[in-house]
């Protein structure tokens, strides 16, 4: 079973994500359910956001592929398993590159890398 500090911190960017994706210049049609949410963008461009809790992580699935992350406390920030990227950048980079948008996150450390 997952952890209380997991489905904590998984509530709050779950919060994050949807709170930063309603505040797009794009009419995103954000769905939510079962732990899942799916973010479709006006040019028909969907990102699938995923909570995992037998492994304790986050799961992105955008038109660029499949990226797995998990929480480290001690920098406060999802990482990706296999590159050690930052979520919220990842996020920044796949929105721009996939949709053109630009996000940006408020009180969010290690918007950069």
């Amino acid at each position: 079973m997952a952890s209380s500090d997991y489905y904590e911190q998984i509530e709050e960017t779950f919060e994050a994500v949807e709170v930063a994706l309603e505040s797009l210049p794009d009419d995103v049609d954000i769905r939510g359910a079962e732990g899942v949410i799916n973010a479709t963008f006006s040019n028909g461009v969907v990102f699938v956001f995923s909570r995992q809790p037998p492994t304790e992580q986050l799961w992105l699935a955008t038109p660029g592929g499949g990226f797995h992350y998990t929480w480290h406390a001690d920098t406060r920030t999802w990482r990706d398993t296999k590159s050690g990227e930052s979520f919220h950048a990842f996020l920044v980079e796949e929105l721009a590159t996939h949709t053109g948008l630009a996000l940006t996150w408020d009180n969010h450390e290690d918007t950069h890398g």
